[in-house]
């Protein structure tokens, strides 16, 4: 799994409309993901995003969806494991 798609992937999830992470940024939010195995929720994904790379835009809407979280849980797995 390349690191533009897990990119992609989270701009999906989160609706992120402007950001600019850097290679190393995305490397280490996919860590960071890895880290909480399947007990990751929209909320610490958007925490461990901001957190990484600061600032970003997204859009907001109501009610939160976290039937994405395990396909960018393992996409970040997968973006780890092809950088080692």
């Amino acid at each position: 799994m390349s690191t533009e798609n897990f990119k992609k992937e989270l701009e999906a999830v989160l609706l992120i409309t402007n950001w600019a992470p850097t290679e190393h940024d995305l490397q280490e939010i996919a860590r960071r993901i890895k880290s909480l195995e399947s007990s990751a929720s929209k909320a610490d994904i958007e925490k461990i995003v901001h957190d990484v790379v600061g600032s970003y835009r997204c859009m907001m809407l109501e009610g939160i969806d976290n039937s994405d979280l395990t396909t960018l849980l393992l996409m970040a797995t997968k973006a780890m494991d092809n950088d080692d």
